[in-house]
């Protein structure tokens, strides 16, 4: 479920490009930078979509009995978890970055439950 909210969260951060272009559209802006701030804007919605599907195949694989793609879910979910609460430290008050932490915790979580760490196909098993 991370990964499709994640996936899925890329399609409303790629939308809100528009609330960018109104907070900057007034001022005057360096062209090179301007264009840059998009692109990367882009570039982080393209990551986000990328990221679900990561986290989506390694659940896959998870259920074909490798955990050897949980690695990749484990890297993202402490990616979210470590940005997450940054973001929340530095926007005192602002919690949509909680949604950060929430979605790292998850992943980590769900990752320790489901799998061990180098197992390989044919040993594993989903523990319960």
């Amino acid at each position: 479920m991370v990964g499709i909210v994640i996936g899925l969260g890329a399609f409303g951060h790629g939308y809100s490009v528009t609330k960018l272009h109104r907070a900057i559209d007034q001022f005057p802006m360096d062209p090179g930078m301007y264009k840059t701030l998009f692109l990367v804007w882009y570039f982080v919605s393209g990551a986000m979509v990328v990221f679900g599907a990561a986290i989506v195949w390694s659940a896959i694989r998870l259920r074909a009995g490798d955990a050897g793609g949980l690695f990749v879910a484990r890297l993202i979910g402490a990616l979210y978890l470590t940005f997450g609460v940054c973001a929340a430290l530095y926007k005192r008050g602002d919690n949509f970055w909680l949604l950060f932490v929430v979605l790292g915790v998850l992943l980590l979580l769900s990752c320790f439950v489901l799998g061990k760490e180098g197992e390989k196909p044919g040993d594993f098993e989903v523990r319960k």
